[in-house]
């Protein structure tokens, strides 16, 4: 996570309600970060890859010691696309109007707008990236993961999304109308953080309703997670599992699976 960011502290007051969080440069500029509305939704969705990409995770060094900022400018900018990408966020999250790369005295890489008017230096460009993240995916999370886990995790989520077709923006419009009665016109006035957890929320909703009655009567309601009230995880959970419970998935014994494992 970046320096000096109380995410829990911008959640309840910020993300909570929509409103653009107002941040303080370290020039003593304010400058406020905006949460995405949902008829900008597919732009940024085509462009948010750019912010999201672990650069500390890749195999070179020279990349880690760099800023994201300097990343981004001169690994990233190779690519016509990518700076694109950048401009439709930088205009999207923050509403500036000409924004501009340049190199300050130091050789820093800071980001401009209006002639100077505005200036964000790799510091803050990296809290403001964070921000950005948090702000517009409510399941954000940016901790540190081991490099083979999260290899490991994709590879899951890969197989769990194999063959499934995620509906479109319009057809996840017309399923909260159908759920709900709120009209399309109502919806395209959220942001893109509300209208998600809303569809997030009317999708488990009629899980919930669907299973719950199956599984009262085959005696395991216990078992069901409830909608409403989740036990506590960690983002971990379901993707780590006991050697016991998955050999009683496989019908094996916890010891034929230990047997295998090489012992040092």
């Amino acid at each position: 996570m970046a320096a000096n960011l109380n995410i829990d502290f911008l959640t309840k007051t910020y993300f909570y309600f929509d409103k653009p969080v107002k941040y303080k440069l370290c020039n003593n500029q304010y400058i406020e970060i905006f949460p995405i509305l949902l008829t900008d939704s597919e732009i940024f969705l085509s462009s948010i890859d750019l912010f999201m990409i672990d650069k500390n995770s890749l195999p070179d060094p020279s990349i880690i010691q760099m800023s994201y900022l300097q990343f981004i400018v001169e690994k990233m900018f190779t690519n016509q696309t990518n700076v694109q990408k950048f401009v439709n966020l930088v205009i999207l999250c923050l509403h500036l109007q000409f924004p501009e790369i340049i190199k300050d005295e130091r050789n820093k890489f800071k980001l401009v707008d209006k002639n100077g008017e505005i200036i964000i230096n790799h510091t803050d460009f990296e809290n403001i990236r964070c921000i950005i993240l948090y702000q517009n995916f409510q399941e954000y999370d940016d901790s540190y993961i081991n490099p083979d886990l999260k290899k490991a995790m994709n590879e899951v989520d890969m197989l769990r999304s194999k063959n499934i077709v995620p509906p479109s923006l319009e057809r996840k419009i017309a399923i909260i109308t159908s759920h709900t009665g709120i009209s399309k016109e109502e919806q395209l006035k959220m942001t893109y953080r509300s209208h998600a957890l809303l569809f997030n929320e009317v999708f488990g909703e009629i899980e919930f309703v669907t299973l719950r009655p199956i599984a009262l009567f085959a005696g395991e309601g216990e078992k069901l997670e409830h909608w409403i009230y989740k036990p506590n995880k960690n983002k971990l959970d379901e993707y780590i599992t006991s050697v016991d419970t998955y050999a009683q998935s496989m019908g094996s014994s916890s010891n034929k699976i230990k047997s295998t494992i090489k012992q040092n």
